[in-house]
């Protein structure tokens, strides 16, 4: 936690009480993986790492933040995967996450798939879904997040998706489905029945919380595939933030050497918005999760 000499400038002052939450920004970079790592399966969710290939790499044109992205290809067949996953939300509970959202390029899909993010979950007593690990799944998708494919107007309108453009999704307040039905989700995905993850979160039981996936691997899944043989996937994902009880992670995947970021601290008031900034360097900063 920084001192006040870090502290660059004060660009907004309120009065008033209030809560303090803390945002920064981590670069994930090949050589400094922190909480992530790349993982492809084939269509039965086994480690196959001839099915995709995912790495770091320059742009595709200009990432929401550095220079690079997360690169994630299907190869030859668009029903294994390619995934980006983390452990930084392993073991808490949906209701503690209090930001999420990602940005997503596309190049090659099968029409409609774009990288979407998946939760791991499970509880005591829960029965897994297939023998071991998670006992649900919960599964965001871009696509799905406009009033005319998820014919639900209580979710916000975040647009429709676009080919070889940077887009950034709100998942925290967009729509979900999971393996369940839970909450009067589609269990199987597709236009229509996505609900709030808060929602979910409500309907599911009280103790259930972010776990690894059937392989052992991080809770916290941004992935492509999963979808027919002859389809293929080629996109990218950068901008990933993680909050958990409003103190907020931005993760920026580069192809090089992690670099400094900014962070800011910002203090909610009822009368108005106190913003400090400051910069640091981070030797190790690709290690530090939520």
């Amino acid at each position: 936690m920084p001192s006040l000499k870090h502290f660059a400038f004060l660009t907004t002052i309120a009065l008033g009480l209030g809560t303090l939450a803390f945002a920064d920004t981590v670069v994930v970079s090949p050589g400094d993986m922190g909480s992530w790592s790349f993982v492809a399966t084939d269509d039965n969710g086994v480690p196959c790492p001839t099915c995709g290939t995912g790495s770091m790499v320059p742009g595709p044109a200009t990432p929401p933040l550095g220079v690079g992205s997360a690169n994630l290809q299907t190869t030859g067949d668009g029903s294994a995967a390619s995934a980006i996953v983390s452990t930084a939300l392993n073991g808490q509970s949906l209701s503690s996450i209090t930001a999420l959202s990602y940005s997503t390029y596309d190049t090659t899909n099968n029409g409609q798939q774009f990288p979407y993010l998946q939760l791991m979950v499970s509880w005591a007593g829960g029965i897994p879904l297939f023998g071991s690990g998670p006992d649900d799944i919960l599964t965001f998708e871009p696509p799905y997040q406009t009033l005319a494919a998820n014919g639900n107007a209580g979710l916000p309108d975040q647009g429709t998706t676009q080919m070889s453009q940077w887009q950034t999704w709100d998942a925290l307040n967009g729509g979900w489905y999971d393996a369940l039905g839970t909450a009067g989700s589609n269990p199987n995905g597709g236009f229509g029945g996505e609900v709030t993850l808060a929602q979910i979160a409500a309907a599911l039981p009280a103790d259930a919380t972010i776990t690894p996936d059937w392989n052992g691997n991080g809770g916290t899944e941004l992935l492509v595939g999963y979808a027919s043989p002859s389809d293929s996937f080629d996109g990218n994902v950068d901008n990933v933030t993680i909050g958990i009880s409003n103190v907020s992670t931005t993760y920026d995947f580069e192809p090089g050497a992690a670099t400094p970021e900014p962070g800011t601290f910002v203090l909610f008031t009822g009368a108005g918005l106190l913003v400090f900034a400051y910069s640091r360097r981070k030797a190790k900063i690709a290690k530090q999760t939520v």
